[in-house]
């Protein structure tokens, strides 16, 4: 085996923010849990490593302290492993691209606001779980199909978590009242809806009511005309697409 190649893939999506060395305070955890995310990320997006590849975060030395990144440690001399490593080699833009959230949430000046997951297992999880609800709901995508593949290959474990969860949601999806919902399956975030838009756009067909269904897919579309962001709890379209992505949520109107 020829002396491996090693590539620096960043340490977390190009467009995203992460944790600063020397000025985010927690650093290592929040610089390890963004790392090994990524990697569950890249591997959502392209697959897992084949032979020859070692995918994994390392630290590096800095004049400042150590830093945590993605290093793919690959055989120059197996075609399936430069493969590999040519097709991760620019990383990813954003999390959302995989169908993940950004782990950790950072208010301006780069301090810890909120962990997202606790570890990358949950992360995978969750991802898993969001996107065979999509899936189930008729509005998956072949790339999103493939994600849920390699995930599923990488953490069997969290996909039969995954599997249990779903098995448990498909009981509980005429919950209407905030109160009955239970911590873990949906989050307790308020969007204010404008419900005559919303019936409009969606078209005949669908239920009427005091909850409904919004779906990641009706956002990424571009249909927020009918949805307006309640400022104490959701600041942005950025952040109800992140929420409705992951819950597929039934939220109050």
């Amino acid at each position: 085996m020829s002396r491996p190649h090693i590539l620096s893939i960043g340490s977390a999506p190009a467009e995203e923010a992460c944790a600063q060395l020397g000025v985010t305070r927690n650093y290592d955890r929040a610089a390890f849990l963004e790392a090994c995310c990524y990697r569950a990320a890249i591997i959502a997006t392209h697959g897992r490593p084949p032979d020859g590849v070692s995918l994994r975060p390392a630290r590096c030395a800095h004049d400042f302290g150590s830093y945590v990144e993605i290093q793919a440690h690959y055989d120059p001399a197996d075609p399936t492993a430069c493969t590999y490593a040519e097709q991760i080699e620019n990383g990813l833009a954003r999390w959302l691209d995989a169908g993940f959230l950004a782990p950790v949430r950072y208010r301006d000046d780069s301090q810890i606001e909120e962990y997202i997951y606790q570890d990358h297992f949950e992360a995978a999880r969750r991802v898993m779980l969001t996107l065979e609800r999509q899936r189930i709901d008729g509005f998956g995508t072949a790339a999103e199909a493939a994600a849920i593949a390699h995930l599923r290959a990488e953490y069997p474990r969290q996909s039969e978590e995954a599997d249990q969860l779903l098995r448990q949601i498909a009981t509980e999806r005429q919950i209407r009242s905030p109160s009955a919902r239970q911590v873990g399956l949906y989050a307790s975030y308020r969007l204010t809806f404008f419900p005559a838009l919303f019936n409009e756009a969606r078209g005949h067909g669908y239920p009427e009511g005091d909850a409904i269904d919004v779906t990641a897919y009706e956002l990424r579309t571009g249909r927020h005309r009918y949805i307006q962001c309640d400022i104490v709890t959701v600041t942005t379209i950025d952040e109800a697409l992140s929420l409705c992505w992951e819950h597929m949520a039934r939220y109050v109107i």
